[in-house]
């Protein structure tokens, strides 16, 4: 993977060489999305109440490029979140050309990017962990990765339809961290994926598949000597479309270790002692396995599509300061119809029904069921 980075920068560099101005100076496009959805859902009491029923989500993008005197492009882009209480979103600066493309800076990664999921509509599938903004049931997401954070990624040229990618953070908590000091449940993450895009006479075909690797540390805060062992996620995926219909599925799972919140290793990690290892120590964590399927119909300014997905968790505690399966699973499964209708030049009306189910063991299924609509305005 170093070999990768180190022949990649080699190539930006003697790219750079001789490039004595840029033809055009950088200056910023805006562009962006709102969605504002309103929804009614009926959730069972075992899980508590259902979420407010007006949705937003906001964001702003700004954009910026120039192509070099060699043909080097050399870009900017800038995404900030529109609701209030939060900011920046993604920042990175991207470089593309014949050796293929450079991305630095605070993104999700090869693996999130390159990552196929069952084809879906009307803003809130069953597969892309959104229904949490609705009901208090677990999320479904088959592309479960770490998300944003600092990262350097290479992607290389697409050569006869395939493309791979590989991404690399110092650190998992690095997107709102300027101080260079390291966070005691942070640590390095690479990021991969191959991905293979034909369309030809009425058919096309996407085939991906992606997978994380983190590598957690301890920190300096702690006086110890840990022996930290790491995490893995990964997704297959493939889309298949003839003629106005796209069929598609996909699978990922994800190991204990990985499924743990900043807040749980924070805890774990502190009460570790010299030679312990993380896996004996953690709570709360679980093992995930799922996949989801969907056929979506396109038809003039309409999209529909019809999503299942399903997941199943392991669940982990501790007695006596070892991990073992406590022989209780969490069984999730979601379905949603949706429409994507487009109004007009970047006015989009999106809608869902939807039910899930959360099943956990020793206590009674929660059940919810819901309708959404809302629009979507593409700026």
């Amino acid at each position: 993977m170093k070999k990768i980075l180190v022949a990649s920068s080699a190539l930006v560099a003697v790219g750079f060489a001789g490039a004595a101005q840029a033809s055009e100076p950088i200056s910023l496009s805006v562009g962006g999305y709102m969605e504002q959805f309103v929804g009614v859902v009926d959730q069972d009491d075992a899980l508590g109440r259902s979420h407010n029923k007006i949705q937003s989500d906001t964001e702003i993008h700004f954009k910026g490029e120039t192509t070099l005197d060699n043909g080097i492009e050399v870009g900017a882009v800038i995404e900030l979140e529109g609701e209030a209480g939060n900011n920046v979103d993604e920042e990175y600066l991207f470089i593309n050309g014949g050796f293929g493309q450079v991305k630095l800076g605070s993104e999700d990664g090869a693996a999130a990017d390159m990552a196929i999921q069952a084809p879906s509509a009307g803003g809130y599938g069953p597969n892309d962990g959104d229904l949490g903004d609705w009901t208090n049931i677990a999320n479904i997401d088959t592309n479960n990765y770490s998300g944003d954070a600092r990262r350097v990624t290479y992607y290389t040229p697409v050569i006869g339809g395939f493309r791979a990618g590989v991404s690399y953070a110092d650190d998992a908590t690095s997107e709102t961290d300027d101080t260079g000091v390291k966070n005691d449940f942070g640590g390095s993450i690479w990021s991969g994926g191959v991905e293979y895009l034909t369309d030809f006479d009425g058919f096309s075909l996407a085939v991906s598949a992606a997978g994380e690797y983190t590598n957690p540390r301890a920190g300096d805060s702690l006086a110890t000597a840990i022996d930290l062992d790491n995490g893995k996620s990964y997704t297959i995926g493939a889309n298949v479309g003839f003629g106005n219909f796209v069929v598609g599925a996909s699978y990922g799972a994800s190991d204990e270790w990985y499924n743990i919140n900043s807040a749980t290793r924070t805890t774990a990690l502190g009460t570790l002692t010299s030679g312990a290892t993380t896996q004996q120590l953690v709570t709360g964590s679980s093992d995930r396995k799922g996949f989801d399927i969907g056929v979506s119909y396109e038809m003039d300014a309409a999209t529909v599509a019809l999503t299942y997905a399903a997941e199943d968790r392991d669940n982990y505690g501790v007695s006596g300061r070892t991990l073992s399966d406590n022989g209780t699973s969490t069984d999730l499964q979601a379905l949603s119809l949706g429409m994507d209708y487009t109004l007009g030049a970047g006015v989009i009306w999106q809608s869902n029904v939807f039910w899930t189910e959360q099943d956990n063991t020793g206590s009674s299924d929660t059940d919810a069921y819901g309708a959404i609509t809302g629009l979507r305005l593409v700026f």
